[in-house]
């Protein structure tokens, strides 16, 4: 990065926030913006110690501040759930065999030797969520069973200090997801902050709309009581409960292979689409909680205020999950899609309802703000940021835009000698193609294509002994992309095949230098997907070419945020893309122009010297 552009990039945010406006910046990898933003902050409050600006990122990678400025009072604030609960780990201490199973105090080991060392107090330091969600929730500070100024960890709770530190900064950085909930709570969780800089804002759009939606499945309830399993009072009725949850979850699978639909969207009432009745589930869930609160009574007579609010979290659980359960059945509310997802096990079934449109919520910010900086690698297409100021609903407001060019990246080609998806003989040939690509390339190769081009890969591979002698990683085969990605990394000529989904990924790789990176096909967006589907029904009640305002648009971002990914790495890679539809359609210039390095490449010069190294 030159000292031009970081400047220019600084400067510019300065601008924005001094003339309050809203800001648009893209940037390539080389450019730091954190820094950019940081010194145009530090100049701000240097001049006015008074004023606060807020910074929200995508990642916990991102969550952190070097040495500022003296008149800079800087904080880092997470979401409630992240921090540890003193008075509930405690708990967990003096009265394991309550509040612990036999292999959750084997876990929980880690956790005694983790306090003495935590300077905030982050679980996810020492527990992965995914894999001990109960043992997290047995741990983890929450609103329902927070004693605040009573409890007599106060003055040493992480989350007190982490509240009072983002109270009295004028610099506080937050993730995306604790800001989008405080957006959907009506600005009840952060303190007030008039100027702010949005990083990462590419991911924005899609984290409102999982946000801002509601996901229901039966976990939410086992979970729960399982974490609340410390008392035998209720442990009769939550058993009823969860066999009555499991039993409707197996009722909605039941009707999804009747139907022979997995995913079955849905705009009226759930009950008469399915003849699915939630009522039983409802009833045993009204008489749970008349047993959790009779007994929060009864630990507030004996002056067990801890177990009471422990009681009274339970209760809000509860009360969510009952509260979901009518909002998914009356599926009343048409700003909403609607749908089910039905996997094989019953237990994963899940009720999901997303706003169609997130503009509204975004719209009621801006009102509330003096100045709004969006900045990313890929806010814009082609030069032009409108579909992510229409996602956003930024139409009408005093902005300014600009994009900041870097170094030249990476190199990208585009196969002309495929034939198209939707040709017959393209299966073969992609096949064939790969086959070659892994022979030849002595360096690791990352593949995205679809789950029947991986299964016929790997039965072409087996059949192949030179092939065989490639250390090939398969999605869905050998695990799931994610923790594959370690094993790929390891050495050189590695292969890790996954589905183009899996794309999202390439955002936390370190990518191993020399890497070939292979698209099989362009990443148009599955029109299928409820949300995107319902917003192509409406463009073509309009009269709207939805290809043109969604799918392109969608599919140019992630393109443009895999090769942003790919060359932020710093390292020399290369990106083919075996789709000939970037070449043989009208719209493919489009994808070209998307990256600055593009060349065609030819059957013959795949054939002979496209895998020289130099």
């Amino acid at each position: 990065m030159s000292q031009l552009q970081y400047s220019e990039f600084a400067t510019e945010i300065l601008s924005n926030i001094k003339n309050q406006q809203v800001g648009l910046a893209e940037s390539e990898p080389s450019i730091d913006r954190t820094l950019g933003y940081l010194t145009a902050a530090e100049k701000v409050i240097g001049e006015n110690p008074n004023e606060r600006i807020l910074i929200t990122v995508a990642s916990k990678n991102s969550l952190k501040l070097p040495a500022l400025g003296e008149k800079i009072r800087p904080a880092i604030l997470k979401e409630r759930f992240s921090y540890v609960c003193l008075r509930k780990f405690y708990n967990c201490i003096n009265n394991a065999d309550i509040y612990l199973t036999p292999e959750e105090r084997i876990n929980f080991f880690a956790l005694i030797t983790w306090i003495e060392k935590t300077k905030d107090g982050d679980l996810s330091e020492i527990l992965h969520y995914s894999r001990t969600p109960i043992l997290w929730k047995k741990t983890a500070c929450e609103a329902g069973s927070c004693l605040g100024a009573e409890c007599e960890h106060f003055s040493t709770c992480h989350f007190q200090k982490a509240k009072k530190n983002a109270e009295n900064s004028n610099l506080l950085l937050v993730l995306h997801n604790l800001f989008l909930q405080d957006m959907q709570m009506d600005f009840a969780i952060l303190p007030h902050s008039e100027k702010i800089v949005f990083d990462n804002a590419h991911a924005l759009p899609l984290k409102s709309q999982k946000t801002f939606g509601k996901h229901l499945y039966f976990y939410a309830l086992r979970n729960s009581v399982k974490q609340n399993a410390w008392c035998k009072k209720w442990e009769a009725q939550a058993a009823e409960s969860e066999k009555l949850f499991l039993s409707l979850m197996k009722e909605i699978q039941s009707y999804s292979q009747n139907v022979k639909k997995r995913k079955i969207t849905y705009n009226q009432s759930l009950s008469a689409e399915t003849g699915i009745s939630p009522e039983a589930l409802q009833n045993s869930l009204r008489n749970l909680l008349e047993i959790i609160e009779r007994t929060s009574s009864e630990f507030y007579a004996q002056n067990e205020i801890g177990k009471a609010k422990d009681c009274m979290q339970f209760s809000s659980d509860i009360r969510k999950i009952s509260s979901d359960l009518a909002f998914f059945f009356a599926a009343s509310n048409s700003e909403f899609v609607y749908w089910l997802e039905c996997p094989s096990n019953p237990h994963q079934v899940t009720l999901n309802a997303e706003p169609i449109s997130i503009s509204a919520k975004w719209k009621a910010l801006y009102s509330n703000l003096k100045s709004a900086f969006f900045t990313s690698e890929t806010i814009s297409i082609n030069g032009r940021f409108d579909y992510f100021v229409s996602r956003l609903a930024l139409y009408g407001k005093n902005m300014k835009s600009k994009i900041f060019s870097g170094d030249a990246g990476i190199e990208v080609f585009a196969a002309e000698f495929l034939p198209k998806p939707s040709e017959e003989k393209f299966s073969e040939e992609l096949t064939k193609t790969l086959c070659e690509i892994i022979s030849k390339n002595t360096t690791n190769t990352l593949i995205f294509t679809d789950m029947a081009s991986i299964s016929k890969l790997q039965a072409e591979i087996k059949k192949d002994e030179a092939l065989q002698s490639k250390t090939c990683f398969f999605q869905g085969v050998d695990g799931n992309f994610f923790n594959l990605i370690g094993f790929f990394q390891k050495e050189s000529g590695n292969v890790l095949i996954g589905t183009s989904d899996e794309l999202k990924f390439l955002e936390e790789m370190e990518l191993p230098e020399n890497s070939l990176i292979v698209i099989a096909r362009l990443p148009f967006p599955d029109l299928k997907e409820p949300v995107i589907s319902r917003r192509m029904e409406i463009l073509k009640e309009q009269g709207k070419n939805g290809f043109t305002l969604i799918t392109m648009p969608e599919t140019s971002f992630t393109l443009r945020s895999a090769y942003s990914a790919i060359s932020r790495s710093g390292k020399k890679q290369t990106l083919l893309l075996l789709d000939s539809r970037i070449i043989s359609e009208l719209y493919g210039a489009k994808i070209q122009s998307l990256f600055p390095n593009f060349k065609t490449l030819s059957h013959r010069v795949f054939s002979t010297g496209f895998f020289d190294k130099p």
